[in-house]
């Protein structure tokens, strides 16, 4: 209901940006992560979330990616449009960049935290183990530390290929890596992977508060699809009630053009009509007349011989 809210938030952050004072900056990024809940998720598309894509990919200051990382998530969880979504995770995969993998990372962990399970494995888990291969030592460094993470994202025994796709990541981590400081990371995750336990899909009392919070998540995941198949299929019955009122508009154009028609015809015909009328009545006021005449020319000489009599 302001039109000077989003100009006056856009030209805020892009002053932060250009100003040396980055504490400002990445303060500002956190607090635009309330946006959903006061516009709607395309002007965040069209306005924000693009931005915080370019200042993850392009900033130098590492506190202010991961605000901008964080507040990207946020607006990625509330989005209603499932191409705009798949977007913006095909932009957020294609790491060109040293620096882009390690932000993809620390991204990674942002949606672990704000997204359900079912959500990271089904669009993020392989492209996080793809990065073993990573040709940085620092990148297979940084996916070590958030391997446990990703091995508690996993339910048995619906996603049991995907443990083993990461059960044979780490074994040919053990066995190809060549930095010392990397394997020695890798063997230290090795055995507290070997410690977690995996929820199983049953309930299990153990996991009772984490299992709730995943399945709140991911009703609410199910219910921004629905509400998008519901904003579409109001638009074309909205389409097609605007069809069926053009064509009811088009009838009754039609009908009015045919009643005019009509209605010039019959002021046409009833002028010749009533003076016709008017001459019958004539005709007939005519013939009584002759009649009445007539009658009291017969009756005359009956009268006058009734008198002589």
């Amino acid at each position: 209901s302001i039109p000077d809210l989003i100009p006056a938030l856009t030209t805020a952050e892009q002053r932060a940006a250009t100003s040396l004072k980055w504490r400002t900056h990445e303060k500002l990024l956190q607090k635009y992560a309330c946006l959903p809940h006061i516009i709607s998720s395309d002007q965040i598309y069209y306005r924000f979330l693009h931005r915080m894509l370019t200042i993850i990919l392009t900033n130098n200051v590492l506190p202010v990616q991961k605000a901008a990382a964080r507040t990207l998530c946020v607006y990625l969880r509330y989005n209603r449009k499932q191409e705009q979504r798949h977007e913006v995770i095909q932009k957020l995969i294609e790491r060109k960049s040293y620096w882009n993998r390690l932000r993809f990372l620390d991204t990674c962990e942002f949606i672990m935290e704000l997204f359900s399970k079912s959500f990271f494995c089904k669009y993020f888990f392989l492209p996080v183990l793809e990065l073993t291969h990573d040709p940085v030592a620092n990148v297979r460094m940084k996916l070590c530390y958030l391997l446990p993470k990703v091995k508690s994202t996993l339910k048995i025994p619906t996603d049991k290929h995907l443990l083993q796709q990461l059960e044979l990541c780490i074994r040919k981590l053990l066995c190809q890596e060549k930095d010392k400081d990397v394997l020695t990371i890798v063997k230290r995750t090795v055995l507290e992977l070997d410690r977690m336990e995996i929820s199983v899909d049953a309930f299990q009392k153990r996991f009772y508060e984490n299992d709730l919070l995943d399945q709140e998540k991911e009703r609410q995941e199910h219910l921004l699809l629905e509400m998008e198949q519901l904003e579409k299929e109001k638009q074309q019955s909205e389409g097609r009630s605007t069809s069926i009122n053009d064509k009811m508009f088009e009838k009754k154009r039609r009908d009015s053009k045919t009643s005019s028609v009509l209605a010039k015809s019959i002021t046409l015909s009833v002028p010749g009509s009533s003076s016709g009328t008017s001459a019958g009545k004539e005709d007939k006021k005519s013939k009584l007349v002759r009649s009445q005449s007539f009658s009291t020319q017969a009756l005359h000489p009956k009268y006058s011989n009734i008198d002589k009599c």
